[in-house]
């Protein structure tokens, strides 16, 4: 979270040296929500658009295409998005959900935004953040690592029986084998 709070204020300085007084400024800054990336679990990516412009951007196009059908299955949202209007110096944020299907090490590249700054401009066009490689973990090893092991544990209590058992039996019958035994009267 950090990170990107320092990345936005970056990009918003080099956008506010190098643009045009009264134009729509977007950043676009993508970030996955996850902590661990793994074969057949969600996977939740969040896009902020931010205008730190001085006026409003028109016609917005936010277009991801790291996702393919081969690599990824589409649980919710959608990969490209169209907002006819984003105000100065306001923000607005999108979700997708994916489920990887491979595992594999992954490289995440940038989303594109389309946007007209000004009215009778050109189109502007810009990227967000590369996020990199990252590692997919497969099923198999994320259960491996995360998953309970009750039947692990449940061998390691019977195992763990014969050397409670044991000794409390051969206390017991010594204890029967040299306790006095009261005198009857």
């Amino acid at each position: 979270m950090m990170k990107s709070l320092v990345l936005v204020a970056c990009l918003m300085m080099a956008y506010t040296a190098m643009a045009d007084e009264g134009e729509a400024k977007i950043v676009l800054i993508k970030n996955i929500l996850n902590d661990l990336v793994t074969e057949g679990h969600d996977l939740t990516i969040e896009y902020k658009l931010f205008n730190i412009g001085e006026s409003a951007a028109t016609d917005v196009h936010l277009a991801d295409s790291n996702f393919h059908d081969s690599d990824f299955e589409l649980v919710s949202g959608m990969t490209s998005v169209k907002w006819e209007r984003i105000p100065a110096q306001s923000n607005v944020t999108h979700v997708v959900v994916v489920k990887p299907l491979k595992s594999a090490g992954f490289n995440f590249t940038s989303a594109t935004v389309n946007y007209v700054a000004a009215e009778g401009s050109d189109p502007t066009f810009g990227m967000s953040n590369e996020l990199g490689e990252l590692n997919i973990l497969s099923l198999k090893e994320y259960k491996r690592v995360h998953a309970s092991h009750m039947v692990e544990w449940g061998l390691f209590g019977v195992w763990c029986i014969p050397s409670i058992v044991m000794p409390y039996f051969l206390y017991y019958q010594s204890k029967s084998k040299y306790a006095v035994k009261p005198k009857s009267s």
